[in-house]
């Protein structure tokens, strides 16, 4: 049977309808299922066909573990569908996405007839694990390149911060389809060079969501919050749908300006066009809600929500840390466990944060404590400048100074700016003394931002003559203190002011641009 369908037969009725259902599994995001269902037909002895292992194969590639990859490879092989193309291409992406790239070339070399489709998933085999010189000399030998070739070197190249050579392949192309486009829009997004992608943006011919959605997140990562919500509009009015991606953006955007009308309004927009219930959208409201001060929309937005994954849960934590309420935060955490829903790093640096925020010193040691022995969590360096804070805050200097010295991380500039402004709020010049001593131990050039604590710290201590002459040494090394700065809306328009700036020189955000 199974040799008379790798022939070229069709399949069953019985074989199409458990394929439609292992497809279905895939197309909710159910890897695990989609196995299941195939074990299920295994028992009832319905034979496999080549349209069953290619949807497979593509479900183990998402899987957690690559053993079930191997195992439906040995399946391939025993029922005879392994020499199959539709088989054989399976095989080579799921490797690819295993970066099991040495196992996806072994079934390349074996392919006695390669089509256009093989040698583009041998392509992104290479170009999807970051190995391009590999990928352009098989890109430089393909007999036959069509869109999806040049695509995957676009994005291979992008992927690696190439942009030089991902414009080269762009250029290369004698037409181009959404995807070429959007390929080369995201490549120069991804590395903040955003007036070079907006300019392919325009040139575009046909946008799509995915167009829109690689502009908004390039804005985001850039801080162009002004430019991303004001996309979104645009978007609107040209009639292109959106999707939770575009959502979660703007809502991120809003929370970085404070917005909370335009947050509200975007809010309005997710429930209207069914988005709302996306927890990647509930996440993101959590975010919005705390960050511009309104904790009761943030747990109703949370406790609304149908389904809520560790991000939302997470969201909580943090905007009930942000907004002070630090046991309400670990009781959350108390409820959360009671849910069922295992912790992970970000749940304990929003917990100790919330600790921070409330002066909960006890509780905030007790849980850095149990990370690692309770819960198999080893303390990152985002956790040790939670405690170099709490401790800071509670006046705990000399302790906080001998965990930092006992970290098993180098000393970064969070852990050092944290125990200096405890030192600075402490006016404690003993262990300040101490700290600029590791600081200069970890780099012999500090940045405008520790030097002005140095000398505020002194400062602060009465010795004003030592604060003066931190102040000239950053001035002799050219050092220039960056400005602080604030936004403000007002009537939908936002209001850029630069600390030192006159009043009259108050600029206008139009756009994104100033």
């Amino acid at each position: 049977m199974s040799l008379l369908t790798c022939s070229g037969f069709s399949p069953t009725p019985v074989q199409r309808k458990w394929n439609e259902s292992i497809k279905k599994r895939i197309h909710v995001g159910d890897p695990e299922g989609a196995i299941l269902t195939y074990l299920n037909m295994q028992l009832l002895g319905i034979v496999a066909d080549n349209y069953t292992y290619p949807l497979l194969l593509k479900a183990a590639g998402t899987c957690s573990t690559s053993c079930v990859g191997f195992a439906l490879h040995a399946h391939t092989l025993k029922t005879g569908f392994a020499a199959h193309a539709f088989v054989q291409t399976a095989l080579m992406n799921m490797y690819g996405t295993f970066n099991r790239v040495a196992d996806a070339c072994k079934v390349f070399d074996t392919m006695p007839k390669k089509d256009v489709v093989a040698w583009n998933s041998m392509l992104d085999a290479f170009a999807s694990n970051g190995m391009m010189e590999e990928a352009l000399n098989l890109f430089n030998s393909m007999p036959l390149k069509d869109f999806t070739s040049f695509n995957i070197m676009i994005s291979g190249y992008s992927s690696k911060g190439k942009i030089v050579s991902a414009r080269g392949v762009f250029d290369e192309m004698t037409l181009r389809d959404s995807v070429s486009w959007n390929s080369i829009i995201t490549a120069y997004a991804r590395v903040g060079v955003m007036e070079t992608a907006g300019k392919f943006f325009r040139e575009m011919p046909i946008k799509n969501v995915i167009t829109w959605n690689a502009m908004i997140t390039g804005c985001l990562q850039t801080q162009l919050y002004e430019e991303a919500i004001d996309l979104f509009g645009q978007m609107i009015a040209q009639g292109c749908a959106s999707d939770f991606v575009t959502v979660t953006g703007v809502l991120s955007a809003s929370a970085h300006l404070g917005s909370l009308e335009k947050g509200k309004e975007v809010h309005i927009y997710a429930i209207d066009n069914g988005l709302a219930s996306s927890p990647h959208v509930t996440t993101a409201l959590i975010d919005m809600y705390a960050k511009c001060g309104s904790i009761e929309q943030c747990l109703l937005a949370f406790y609304k929500s149908q389904v809520k994954d560790i991000y939302c849960w997470n969201a909580l934590i943090s905007g009930l840390a942000l907004n002070g309420h630090g046991y309400a935060a670990l009781k959350l955490f108390s409820e959360m466990r009671l849910h069922g829903v295992k912790p992970d790093d970000i749940t304990f640096i929003c917990l100790l944060s919330a600790c921070c925020h409330s002066g909960l010193v006890e509780e905030g040691c007790q849980l850095f404590d149990c990370m690692k022995m309770e819960f198999g969590i080893s303390p990152k360096l985002e956790h040790y400048g939670c405690m170099v804070d709490l401790l800071g805050r509670a006046r705990r200097l000399d302790q906080a100074y001998q965990l930092v010295e006992a970290m098993p991380f180098e000393l970064g500039a969070s852990i050092l700016g944290a125990l200096l402004s405890a030192c600075v709020n402490n006016q404690d010049l003993r262990v300040g003394a101490r700290v600029i001593q590791l600081a200069f131990s970890r780099a012999p050039y500090l940045s405008d931002g520790e030097l002005m604590m140095f000398a505020n710290m002194y400062a602060s201590c009465g010795q004003l003559d030592e604060a003066e002459r931190w102040r000239h040494a950053m001035e002799d090394s050219g050092i220039v203190k960056t400005p602080g700065w604030s936004i403000i809306e007002v009537n939908g328009k936002f209001y850029k002011f630069l600390a030192g700036e006159p009043s009259k020189s108050t600029r206008l955000i139009i756009n994104g641009t100033l």
